[in-house]
């Protein structure tokens, strides 16, 4: 019998095996990590506190008032300073199918909100808040602002659209995110350095009734609790961009709504290092939320997954993307704080392609985890090891590998190369249901591996 193949018994059939291939020790790349310095604003004053007497009741927007407020009209400022002061003063305001365009501008901003869904739904104290059908650009600009909600360019509405071309972006205080749009309002922004400090307070961001931002060229970074370098309630593509979020993850997605990278990298440092979930609040529909990476780099700093979903439906698929982590598990589907008990976990179904894959793929008893690995990927790791997963789905094509590093317990199992020579079980076993049809190709048989490790049926 050749050393390099094995006899599945009972059947006399025999499997061709490779054991000569290790993948394990190729799959973590440095990334690139920059920390974005920023010059601090020039306000007058100390920073303030939280507003006094609690959060008040959400304004309609057409009560806000601003420093400067363009209704209905078409106007062009160049070269000015505006300052707004006031607490739910924008600085500048635009409503009503205003069309302005700013350029070489500074704009700062103080003064707390007294509502915070009103700045976070509506832009309520924002420093630029555009809205009912109103386009602006700012262009070769300065935005800046240190206090409560105040959110440094915000769209909402239908048809709301602001374009943003190298502006720079500095938030001090708690809610005052970089770029927001919802309510279907959109961004469009290239050449921008965005830097936040406060809680909550994600560079690029979409909150409640959704809203569409594209960036290009960014250099984002944040400091605050719950500031992911993108946080999504809408659709967000970011494009040859960094960023880094020091106390959060690198990206979250909240419900039936998306992130989209394309040659950007990003690190986190705190929890997980993406995730995908539902929080019920109601500023995400439910559906699923999808997470995308192409030719980009994630980097997790923080003791969890580098992939955490809970409480949703959800998809991711990379490509040709650098993964780098320390806590050695790759996936985690499970149940937390948010959702109804014993119905809060998690269905992903996560794909590789020309991806190079190692960490641990972990699900919880009401958890679904779904693995394709597709057009060279490779995955060195574990997968349901500890039999705890509702259903654990493994499909591999032909030219992809995996290198296992544990026993594990796949529900179904699909590979395209049916001698299983793409498989290194490093001694271990895998375990397949042989009363799912899918498994029927492996004859609810044990299969021998040269290299002491075996695939063979469980008791689910």
């Amino acid at each position: 019998m050749n050393k390099n193949s094995c006899r599945i018994w009972a059947t006399g059939l025999i499997i061709s095996l490779t054991t000569g291939f290790s993948i394990c020790n190729a799959q973590t790349d440095t990334t690139f990590q920059q920390t974005v310095q920023e010059p601090p604003p020039f306000f007058d004053g100390a920073m303030q506190g939280p507003p006094p007497g609690g959060m008040q009741p959400t304004k309609n927007s057409n009560t806000f008032k601003g420093a400067y407020v363009f209704d209905g009209v078409k106007d062009r400022l160049v070269g000015k300073t505006i300052v707004a002061t006031e607490g739910d003063e924008n600085t500048v305001l635009l409503k009503n199918g205003a069309q302005l365009t700013l350029e070489s501008m500074i704009l700062n901003k103080s003064g707390d909100t007294t509502s915070g869904d009103g700045s976070n739904f509506n832009g309520q104290n924002a420093v630029f808040l555009a809205t009912g059908n109103s386009a602006a650009t700012i262009k070769n600009s300065e935005i800046y602002s240190n206090s409560e909600g105040s959110n440094a360019i915000f769209a909402t509405g239908d048809q709301t659209k602001v374009i943003v071309q190298n502006v720079k972006i500095h938030t001090q205080s708690n809610s005052s995110r970089g770029l927001d749009a919802t309510y279907n309002g959109t961004i469009i922004a290239d050449d921008v350095h965005i830097t936040t400090e406060g809680a909550h307070s994600a560079p690029l961001a979409t909150d409640r009734g959704e809203g569409t931002v594209t960036v290009t060229n960014a250099i984002l970074s944040s400091d605050g609790e719950g500031s992911p370098c993108i946080y999504s309630t809408g659709n967000i593509t970011v494009n040859n961009s960094v960023g880094n979020a020091a106390g959060s993850e690198c990206a979250v997605v909240e419900g039936k709504n998306s992130i989209t990278l394309n040659a950007t990298s990003l690190t986190g440092n705190v929890k997980n290092g993406v995730m995908l979930y539902q929080s019920f609040s109601g500023d995400a529909n439910t559906g699923i939320a999808r997470f995308n990476a192409k030719d980009s780099t994630l980097t997790s700093n923080a003791t969890g997954a580098m992939f955490y979903v809970t409480n949703t439906q959800a998809e991711a698929t990379l490509e040709n993307t650098k993964l780098n982590f320390p806590s050695g598990v790759l996936i985690n589907v499970t149940s937390d704080r948010w959702g109804k008990e014993n119905a809060n976990g998690g269905e992903f179904i996560f794909t590789g392609i020309r991806q190079k894959l190692a960490g641990d793929i972990l699900a919880n008893s009401i958890s679904t985890i779904t693995v394709n690995l597709t057009q060279n990927t490779t995955l060195c790791g574990a997968i349901n090891k500890d039999k705890t997963a509702k259903k654990a789905i493994l499909n591999m094509d032909a030219n992809s590998s995996w290198d296992v590093t544990d026993d594990s317990y796949v529900t179904i199992f699909s590979d395209a190369d049916q001698t299983l020579s793409n498989i290194k079980t490093n001694g271990h076993t895998i375990y397949y249901n042989a009363n799912e049809t899918e498994n029927s190709w492996l004859r609810g048989e044990t299969h021998y591996f040269v290299d002491g490790g075996k695939i063979e049926p469980f008791v689910p």
